[in-house]
């Protein structure tokens, strides 16, 4: 994983890297935000932490070829500090993002409990569930090598559990391979890398499950992440398994909204996801005009 998120740093508050491919002919976005927040990362202080990040695709990057992220210091607090970053690729920018750090602080800790969701460990390695997750990814991605995911059956696409509250719930075991060294800020990356793999998936199925529509989400929508939004609560390693429940509350005007929670294998939350994804119907092909023989 650490090459997947290496970042060159040829000027101060100026880092390049490469990103991957999600779809064919796109890039990951998962990655340009993971390494969009490692570059904002590697200009605060190492004891503080990254604990928001609001970012906004501008537009569609090209895998393999080079990103380059430029750092803004908005804010240099005494607990926290702020930074921006813009991705831009051949001077387009394509991403921007919004992160804030803080020192740790000493306090009452709570948080709710873990859904029930079955141990990763009596999971199958393969599945259909996870062949239909990654039936949407380039095979020539690292993503397929780096991460291994373990959906929870009845949770998929054809799961009769998978609606609730009127919003498609859907949970995921997910964990970086091989082990990560102990740095905390590419722990962080690498779980906003995993937290874009399936949201805009899950707002489509929701969509289509919603309104009735036949087909899967490629061939009947049109998806593309809008913006994104993680809040780090505790700390994490992301070579152990994590559970994604995640599920979409709703769609319209053009939209659909996933919102998640991660939490640790011992049910310790550590994250909250939001992602806001453009979603169209995809209209249908013109018929031919009737060929009108004489």
């Amino acid at each position: 994983m650490h090459d997947v998120l290496h970042l060159d740093n040829p000027h101060p508050n100026t880092f390049l890297g490469i990103c991957s491919a999600g779809g064919r002919g796109r890039a990951y976005g998962g990655h340009i935000a993971a390494q969009a927040l490692l570059a904002a990362h590697r200009t605060v202080a190492a004891e503080r932490a990254v604990h928001s990040l609001h970012g906004y695709f501008l537009s569609m990057g090209r895998p393999g070829e080079p990103v380059q992220y430029d750092v803004h210091p908005v804010r240099e607090g005494g607990t926290y500090a702020l930074r921006q970053v813009s991705a831009r690729q051949h001077g387009n920018e394509i991403f921007t993002l919004t992160a804030s750090f803080k020192t740790a602080e000493t306090d009452t800790d709570r948080h709710v409990q873990m859904p029930p969701a079955p141990d990763p460990a009596t999971l199958p390695p393969h599945s259909a569930a996870a062949d239909r997750l990654w039936s949407g990814i380039d095979p020539s991605s690292p993503i397929r090598r780096v991460v291994d995911v373990r959906p929870v059956l009845g949770d998929t696409d054809d799961g009769i559990d998978a609606v609730e509250h009127g919003g498609q719930r859907r949970r995921m075991w997910f964990r970086i391979r091989p082990d990560m060294p102990d740095d905390p800020a590419l722990h962080a990356a690498a779980l906003t890398y995993c937290s874009d793999l399936t949201v805009a998936r899950t707002a489509a199925l929701g969509h289509l499950r919603a309104t009735g529509t036949a087909g899967t989400p490629a061939q009947t929508l049109y998806l593309a992440s809008l913006d994104h939004a993680i809040w780090f609560h505790r700390p994490c390693r992301a070579d152990a398994w994590l559970l994604f429940v995640h599920h979409s509350p709703t769609s319209g005007d053009g939209r659909g909204l996933t919102t998640a929670q991660v939490w640790t294998r011992d049910g310790a939350l550590v994250a909250t996801v939001n992602q806001e994804v453009l979603l169209r119907s995809r209209r249908p092909a013109a018929s031919p005009a009737p060929v009108l023989v004489p």
